[in-house]
């Protein structure tokens, strides 16, 4: 059975920073600095002209690295004039070669994967860029001659968003992918920044939504709804409870999850005492998706399963986009300190690196 949490542990500084050793809290709340300075230095990135004729672009990248990628695929659905792909996978698709744009992001730059797919993305006549803070990416970059975006920001790869995503955005706008993208970049900064200030840690659970969101997932399994703009951004909600909450998540997207995830609320018997639904909403969503969010809602609520809607800030869809994370962020990191969770470290993650290392190398394996 769920019981309620209590909130005034979220008003305790001291405890938040004992729990909080690394400091996720202030990455957290540097989010909107993090945008500016990546626009900024981003746009300054030399490219070739023959950048400009890719026939398509592929994305490597994985975990926090993966998500830039697939924000900007989402964003840009209905405009980018040329497909995006994002490729999670150690070997390249076959359509990748000569014509493709292939563009390696790893805030390491030692991702085993990222460097498999760039390696074969040049062995294969891609055009390449590297976007990375350092590590064995950059140096295959250097050594190759392509266009480098290398940011200093020391953080979680997961708190370094802005550093691996927006350079993607300046990326696109450069190459004429996408149009112009300042106002919606600068209306995101101002929402965030407001927002940041909205769901800081000094704000009494009582006016923090972020808070009290928190307290009503505590216990129990988040399940994250997003759609259209805000379909990758539900995977970064699950992956941020996953790190920093220490947590089981999932998530999923409309207007699929209406052709069966609904049907799976009927068991087990006792689902709805063990999930909360957590509704992503956005005003740039089809209108039929934003009355198919109205019938979930009818049907969750006939199987007693709680849920809320948590409905994105902003006008433009970047504003929106980040401030949808931007809330993800802050209630994963309050669901750590609930849990009495330190939210930086992953040790799953480490413990999996460190075998995989005494494994053996995986380049040369095929």
């Amino acid at each position: 059975m769920h019981s309620r949490a209590d909130l005034s542990i979220l008003d305790d500084p001291e405890r938040m920073r004992a729990l909080d050793p690394g400091d996720m809290l202030g990455r957290i709340g540097e989010t909107a600095a993090q945008i500016r300075a990546a626009w900024t230095e981003a746009r300054r990135l030399e490219l070739p002209q023959a950048y400009r004729d890719a026939r398509n672009i592929v994305i490597l990248g994985m975990g926090g690295s993966a998500i830039g990628g697939e924000l900007l695929r989402t964003l840009t659905y209905s405009e980018a004039r040329v497909p995006i792909v994002i490729c999670r996978e150690y070997d390249l698709p076959g359509f990748v070669g000569p014509d493709s744009l292939a563009i390696g992001v790893s805030y390491s730059g030692n991702t085993e994967e990222t460097l498999s797919a760039f390696e074969q993305a040049r062995q294969r006549g891609c055009r390449l860029l590297a976007i990375t803070s350092g590590g064995r990416l950059a140096e295959l970059a250097e050594q190759y001659g392509v266009p480098l975006y290398r940011f200093s920001y020391k953080a979680q790869p997961r708190a370094a968003m802005g550093y691996l995503f927006v350079p993607l955005l300046a990326v696109a706008e450069r190459l004429g992918i996408v149009g112009s993208q300042e106002e919606g970049v600068q209306e995101a900064i101002q929402t965030v920044e407001q927002l940041s200030q909205e769901l800081a840690a000094d704000v009494p659970a009582a006016r923090n939504m972020a808070k009290q969101l928190a307290g009503r997932l505590h216990g129990r399994l988040p399940v994250i709804y997003g759609a259209g703009i805000l379909s990758e951004v539900a995977r970064r909600w699950k992956g941020q409870f996953n790190e920093n909450s220490k947590s089981y998540a999932a998530y999923d997207v409309f207007p699929e999850l209406n052709h069966n995830a609904v049907v799976g609320y009927q068991n087990p018997a006792d689902l709805a005492e063990a999930l909360f639904v957590v509704l992503l909403v956005s005003s740039h969503y089809h209108p039929r998706t934003l009355r198919r969010i109205e019938v979930t809602q009818e049907l969750l609520q006939r199987r007693g399963i709680p849920f809320e809607r948590v409905t994105a800030r902003g006008r433009s869809a970047t504003a929106q986009l980040f401030t949808s994370i931007v809330a993800g962020d802050y209630t994963s990191y309050y669901l750590a300190i609930l849990y009495a969770t330190d939210p930086s470290p992953v040790e799953p993650i480490d413990y999996l690196k460190q075998r995989l290392a005494q494994l053996g190398e995986p380049f040369g394996e095929h």
